[in-house]
């Protein structure tokens, strides 16, 4: 049996370059009580479970930019991860229009 310890959130040591990501949810603002500041988490599918996405501004600029910036509209969407300098960054998989 392989043990899944990739934890409920979405991040640079549970993922790996390349991988696509599915956005489930439009998101909601909750208070981090270890941060000790809101974030904005996004329900997303890796790997067939169900993972918390917080975006951090930087990446929440290119999800607005890519889907809208309406997050109702980012439902269904995807974004590959990639894995730059041990940091998790995120590019949008945008769909042609027929």
């Amino acid at each position: 049996m392989i043990a899944d310890f990739s934890g409920d959130y979405l991040n640079y040591e549970g993922t790996q370059d390349g991988e696509v990501i599915t956005i489930l949810e439009e998101g909601a603002v909750e208070y981090n009580e270890t941060l000790k500041k809101e974030l904005f988490n996004i329900g997303v599918e890796h790997n067939g479970k169900k993972k918390i996405y917080s975006p951090n501004n930087t990446a929440g600029r290119v999800l607005q930019d890519a889907f809208g910036m309406d997050s109702k509209d980012w439902i269904g969407k995807q974004f590959e991860v990639l894995h730059v300098d041990k940091k998790m960054k995120i590019r949008p998989i945008k769909t042609k229009k027929v």
